[in-house]
């Protein structure tokens, strides 16, 4: 008897979404023999931004979640190229002095206070690896990261005359070039079924706001953790 396929998929999607890390392991075992070869594997990658902006005085790091889907093609002994699909990879900075808005009724509220400037990216790194050793142990790679922004906002921390402290929020992501390019540099340790990595990536795309006077580039460490699924070593 077939089994129902709206219940497997139903069955499949409820797992992805009450346990990330099963999912992974269910992933692995259903499709493990389309994901993986001896030179050929994917899975996922998830992460942390430690991102700052180039342009603002006094700026702070803001630290934002990765998360998606990377690949590796081992085409030679020592050389490997690999990329990533981020779907989540925000950038930005907080502890900015506010950008005026040329409202005077909003510049007037957010006068004397901090604003924290995020942009949502879907982020394409590619990059080309030297490795020592074909299956384990380091990788050093380098290569242009693609940025495409899906939206952009400035959170503005305001004090009222009264002292009461509150909140504004600005959209800002028809302002800015929708695409980043970077050129970014890495470091990796791989283990058999994971790997660990440490990305910088330095924008190239001046960001600034339409109507800024000051160049605005974005700088990205990135720490990563890499899950592969279905990986088989070479013969």
């Amino acid at each position: 008897m077939r089994p129902n396929v709206a219940a497997v998929y139903t069955c499949v999607g409820l797992l992805l979404l009450s346990a990330p890390a099963r999912s992974q392991v269910l992933i692995g075992y259903l499709f493990g023999e389309k994901l993986g070869s001896p030179t050929f594997n994917m899975g996922f990658e998830v992460g942390v931004n430690f991102s700052n902006l180039d342009g603002f005085a006094d700026s702070e790091h803001l630290n934002r979640p990765v998360f998606g889907l990377f690949a590796d093609w081992r085409f030679s002994e020592n050389f490997h190229l690999g990329g990533s699909i981020l779907p989540i990879a925000s950038r930005g900075a907080g502890g900015l002095a506010p950008a005026p808005t040329g409202d005077p009724t909003f510049d007037g509220q957010t006068a004397g206070g901090t604003m924290k400037r995020s942009m949502n990216y879907v982020e394409i790194p590619v990059l080309l690896k030297w490795a020592p050793d074909r299956e384990q142990g380091i990788r050093l790679g380098a290569g242009p990261s693609f940025g495409f922004v899906t939206s952009a906002t400035d959170r503005y921390d305001a004090v009222s005359p009264a002292g009461t402290h509150y909140i504004l929020e600005r959209d800002i992501g028809g302002q800015l070039p929708t695409f980043d390019l970077g050129l970014s540099a890495e470091i990796e340790w791989r283990f058999q079924l994971l790997s660990i990595a440490a990305r910088y990536t330095q924008g190239l795309t001046d960001m600034r706001l339409e109507g800024s006077a000051d160049a605005l580039y974005s700088r990205v460490l990135t720490g990563t953790g890499r899950i592969y699924l279905g990986k088989k070593p070479s013969p």
